[in-house]
């Protein structure tokens, strides 16, 4: 027993003579560490931008009784059919207007003068649906919007049929 007690209290005088020698430690300064992550834990706060709270919007509730108005407005449906000199327009309720490929003006003139003495473009915000034949020039398809748009004309919805 004599000598593992020997070997226990030489390695134990060992070590504690390392200590005591003084050597430095390695070890990590904690404090310049903790100066560094609170200066960033304070740009964040300060920079970062929170989001906005919603505002309230303006809501008319009506009675549990009323019945809300439906009003379905038809749309003025325009039929742009293909024809030798260009293309024929077609509206309810009115002529034939030829468009030439070659003078497209005359025809525009007169459906311009067409569309304003029509009931349903004189009410603003009136839906139009150009029903368009495949073998129209897409030139006088353009020429046909532009008019209507120029004269007020906003929801123009293409539509082909089949």
């Amino acid at each position: 027993m004599g000598p593992q007690c020997g070997q226990s209290k030489g390695f134990h005088q060992t070590v504690m003579s390392g200590l005591r020698r003084g050597k430095m430690s390695i070890g990590i300064r904690m404090t310049p560490m903790i100066d560094v992550i609170f200066l960033l834990l304070t740009f964040f706060v300060l920079t970062a931008k929170f989001q906005e709270p919603e505002q309230v919007l303006p809501i008319l509730i009506g009675s549990a009784n009323a019945q809300p108005a439906q009003r379905t407005i038809e749309p003025l449906a325009i039929y742009l059919k293909s024809d030798a000199a260009g293309c024929k327009v077609e509206m309810a309720g009115q002529s034939e207007i030829t468009l030439s490929n070659q003078n497209p003006q005359e025809g525009l003139l007169t459906l311009t003068e067409s569309l304003q003495t029509t009931p349903a473009m004189k009410t603003s915000g009136i839906p139009v649906e150009l029903y368009c034949d495949d073998a129209v020039s897409w030139d006088l398809v353009v020429k046909v919007y532009d008019l209507l748009y120029a004269l007020g004309a906003r929801d123009i919805t293409f539509r082909v049929e089949e």
